[in-house]
């Protein structure tokens, strides 16, 4: 299983942000008013809690604190030249998706085609995967008082299969 210590410090970088790229580019994509945002903001820690319990090594460091902290950071450089709401969706959601994408081809080049290395791609794909479905699937979409609306958005449907595409995985 791969460790920190087998990637440079751009490769861990781009594997310790795809993460909460992904979670807050799915979190801005629909619009689910202030309550729905705080639910698609708590939803990603169900997830890391998840990983930092398991048994992936890689999982687990990419969850830390400090590495998400980090990650939170980088996404705060990457938002703060957009010009309005409109233009930081647009940012992350292309960062998103770039991010996940280059994640997943780090991993696939270090795998060493041992079972564990396989299963590193794997998981962590699995782990995108169901970042962003959680998210999406936190608040409902153009509710009033929690009454009506969906609950994934036709814009988190997309990005979501977005993601799905550039993971090289079927979505969920």
């Amino acid at each position: 299983m791969a460790t920190k210590t087998d990637f440079t410090p751009e490769e861990w970088t781009v594997l310790r942000d795809a993460p909460q790229f992904v979670s807050v580019a799915v979190a801005t994509a629909g619009g689910s008013g202030i309550f729905g945002s705080l639910k698609e903001a708590i939803a990603p820690a169900g997830a890391m809690i998840d990983a930092l319990k398991g048994d992936n090594q890689l999982l687990r460091a990419v969850c830390d604190r400090e590495e998400a902290k980090a990650a939170f950071d980088s996404i705060k450089g990457v938002v703060k030249s957009a010009a309005d709401f409109e233009a930081i969706k647009a940012t992350l959601r292309q960062a998103a998706t770039a991010k996940a994408h280059a994640a997943v081809e780090i991993l696939k080049q270090k795998q060493k085609s041992s079972p564990e290395d396989v299963e590193d791609v794997k998981a962590y794909q699995d782990f995108l995967l169901n970042l962003g479905n959680r998210v999406a699937n936190a608040a409902k979409e153009g509710s009033f008082l929690g009454f009506g609306g969906e609950r994934v958005s036709e814009p988190e449907r997309t990005l979501l299969a977005e993601l799905a595409r550039s993971l090289d995985v079927q979505p969920s």
